[in-house]
């Protein structure tokens, strides 16, 4: 009977240790831990979720920076495309008596070059393939169209308000396109223009 009773106080002193050792252990292990792989909602919350966004709003930035220099690219490189296509068309005389003819010009036909003078204020209007080289004084692009003049010269179009150079060479892709002078200017224009 004595040793029945020892063996259940034993058995009852066994339980007991394994309850204080496993509350011990629970009461010890941090939560979220590899000891304690369970977390709370407040830490969920608090912890997790803050560093989730900020590491998930990095990369989505990171990403739009590299999106956003790409089309930077592409679109340079589609101008550059453009506006070589342009002057290639603009030093075409077949194109140019073409677009001429449909705008009702002779710009490209007519060959002779005609000396023009101009007061500060005064626009010239070119038909489409007319040609212009300033001389002296100082003048500026007017578009028509969205389309200003293209500078053979160096290959490259000028637009509104641009100031053209000296001796260089422009040419009017589109009908009334050309420039105005900002004082006593003298220009070279071979084809079809007006002055207003």
């Amino acid at each position: 009977m004595k040793m029945k009773q020892q063996r259940f106080v034993i058995s009852i002193a066994a339980i007991l240790m394994i309850c204080l050792l496993v509350s011990g252990y629970f009461a010890v292990a941090q939560p979220g831990s590899s000891d304690d792989p369970l977390i709370t909602q407040s830490y969920l919350d608090a912890v997790v979720t803050p560093k989730a966004m900020q590491a998930a709003e990095t990369a989505a930035d990171e990403q739009a920076n590299t999106l956003a220099a790409r089309i930077n690219a592409l679109s340079q490189q589609l101008n550059e495309s453009i506006t070589a296509a342009a002057a290639s068309l603009a030093s075409d005389e077949t194109f140019l008596k073409r677009v001429a003819a449909a705008a009702g010009g002779t710009a490209a036909d007519s060959g002779t070059w005609e000396s023009v003078t101009l007061s500060a204020g005064q626009k010239v209007y070119l038909a489409a393939g007319s040609q212009v080289v300033l001389r002296s004084g100082e003048a500026t692009c007017v578009e028509s169209a969205g389309k200003g003049l293209v500078n053979l010269s160096v290959v490259g179009e000028l637009t509104q308000g641009q100031s053209l150079s000296l001796y260089a060479l422009y040419t009017a892709t589109t009908q009334s396109s050309g420039f105005q002078a900002s004082e006593r200017t003298k220009a070279l224009i071979c084809g079809d223009y007006s002055v207003a």
